[in-house]
């Protein structure tokens, strides 16, 4: 049995294929068997002639055939990256980036990384499409340069979209209002400049003469008052007792304004009436300073974000049979703002245009226009003799949170969400400054009543004074621990009151740009302060549903 198995024939295996030499015609290949055509079985191969044989090659080793080919790719392309010339100035760097359609910066990533990044990309798009990566960075420098040149033609063209009537009217109606009070402003200021260098003038050579000890006669002469002097001192008094009085502040009164936070409250402009309004939607009119509720408003469909009074309200009118007149305006998150009047605090007409949540709002000093914010990313400026919307005015990247009107009534002020403040010209609708500094959001916002300053108090927690005849910050002050929700300077201009969440309201003397006194009280943030027109009375609102009256102490 064993002789006939080794006997019977057996089939020719692999190794017998491999290592036979006695059939030297015979070629083995290895790897893949695409392309190579099927041997017939029983096919006659004739003498002499080669014959392959196909070995398939294991998975193992077609990885490690992957892996070299990718490793030696990969070296390929950082021996490239070594020789490429791209680009040195970081800006034409971004701009080639942006050319591949890859992001221009990544995160922790500075100009030398950058420029890798693009030398990198370069190699490997030369080698996997054969392309010279100098061709590429050359034919993507003269489209970027033919872009430049396209935009700038583009930019050279004057846009702007035609205004209607009502918008050229009432641009003229507010130069004719504008202009004479600016005049008597700058007067006034030259005047109180004169009278104070004479008067600095005169200190100065007093104490020089004094040291040279002259006769008496010589100091009587020196102490006959000059044109204004007199004025100087009153205002160095008054300045004096404001900041002895600020620095005895004291709570004058705590009341309960809602069953939601309270996130505006506003002084009526003889101070005898206080309006406040909350997240419950509903405005309420206070009599001051006893803290009676005297009237409800009701008719917002959402919380409410802001309450002012009219310029031309007066306590006096409420409960009269008089014409109806607009005395209050609320905005709310229902993208519309409600106009009251000011004998009965009846709802007049309801403002509406904006396509998302207003923000802050603010009566024109003449009282014919109010401006309102929205985070639509547009402010509105509304006649309210017609009841229209007169401008819509882009020009900020995000949402606008706040508005104001200088005292004289030219200019109006915005700030946002994009943590920049913009000044525009209401008569002639541009644009004239861009305050930029601050990293967050700008909340807070008031015009210095001089007309020459604008505070901001931002998400960063800091203050800033900005001189809007330099077009520059003239101060920074680290106000707070927390976002500063309100700002609003005294009448006279001389300080400023700065609320935060961090739960406390603080005053600063804006001479010597220092906090006089922190008033603490709220046991939540502190979301609006105001001043009443005579700086007698400083109202605070929070998050913990209560306001608050603060009166200057004795001191």
């Amino acid at each position: 049995a064993r002789a006939s198995e080794e006997g019977r024939a057996q089939p020719p295996g692999l190794l017998s294929l491999l290592f036979d030499t006695s059939a030297m015609g015979e070629r083995v290949k290895y790897g893949s068997l695409a392309g190579l055509a099927p041997a017939t079985k029983g096919e006659p191969t004739a003498a002499g002639t080669s014959k392959t044989v196909v070995v398939p090659m294991s998975e193992e080793t077609m990885a490690a055939k992957r892996k070299h080919d990718d490793m030696m790719k990969k070296f390929n392309i950082e021996m490239r990256a070594r020789t490429i010339a791209a680009p040195t100035n970081d800006k034409d760097v971004k701009l080639q980036l942006r050319a591949f359609e890859e992001p221009n910066c990544l995160f922790g990533e500075g100009p030398a990384e950058r420029r890798d990044r693009l030398k990198n990309i370069l190699a490997k798009m030369e080698v996997e499409k054969g392309v010279s990566a100098n061709e590429m960075v050359a034919a993507s420098m003269l489209a970027t340069q033919a872009q430049q040149q396209a935009d700038e033609g583009r930019s050279k063209e004057v846009f702007y979209t035609e205004g209607t009537e009502e918008l050229k009217a009432a641009r003229i109606w507010i130069a004719n209002y504008s202009l004479p009070r600016t005049g008597a402003r700058l007067g006034a200021h030259k005047r109180k400049q004169g009278a104070l260098s004479a008067y600095i003038e005169k200190k100065t050579s007093k104490m020089k003469e004094s040291e040279a000890a002259k006769s008496d006669a010589a100091m009587q002469a020196e102490d006959t008052p000059l044109t204004g002097e007199e004025e100087v001192d009153q205002e160095h008094t008054i300045f004096m007792d404001k900041a002895g009085r600020y620095r005895a502040m004291e709570l004058g009164s705590s009341q309960i304004g809602d069953v939601r936070p309270i996130s505006g409250a506003c002084f009526s402009p003889d101070g005898a009436s206080l309006a406040t309004c909350s997240w419950s939607g509903i405005a309420k009119i206070w009599s001051i300073p006893d803290c009676m509720e005297k009237y409800q408003l009701i008719g917002h469909a959402e919380r409410l974000t802001d309450v002012k009074f009219s310029p031309q309200f007066n306590s006096s009118m409420m409960g009269t049979t008089d014409g109806a007149t607009v005395g209050v305006a609320t905005a709310s998150a229902d993208m519309r703002v409600k106009l009251w009047s000011a004998n009965d605090m009846t709802d007049m007409h309801t403002l509406e245009g904006h396509t998302a949540r207003l923000g802050r709002i603010d009566f024109h000093p003449s009282g014919r226009f109010l401006g309102t914010a929205s985070f639509d990313r547009t402010w509105r400026l509304w006649d309210l003799e017609t009841q229209k919307s007169v401008i819509c005015q882009e020009g900020h990247s995000r949402g606008i949170y706040n508005i104001k009107f200088q005292k004289d009534g030219a200019l109006v002020a915005t700030t946002g969400l994009d943590a920049v403040c913009r000044v525009w010209d209401l008569r002639t609708g541009r644009s004239i400054i861009t305050l930029q500094g601050h990293v967050k959001q700008v909340l807070g916002m008031d015009f210095c009543p001089s007309g020459v300053r604008l505070a901001t108090g931002s998400d960063d927690n800091t203050v800033r004074i900005w001189d809007l005849r330099r077009r520059k910050v003239q101060n920074i002050l680290p106000a707070h621990p927390n976002l500063v929700s309100s700002v609003k300077y005294s009448s006279c201009g001389d300080f400023l009151f700065t609320a935060s969440y961090d739960r406390t309201v603080k005053v600063w003397n804006l001479l010597n740009h220092t906090c006089i006194t922190t008033l603490a009280g709220h046991d939540e943030k502190v979301m609006c302060v105001d001043v009443s027109p005579e700086d007698t009375t400083i109202v605070t609102t929070s998050y913990d549903r209560t306001f608050k009256l603060w009166t200057p102490g004795n001191y």
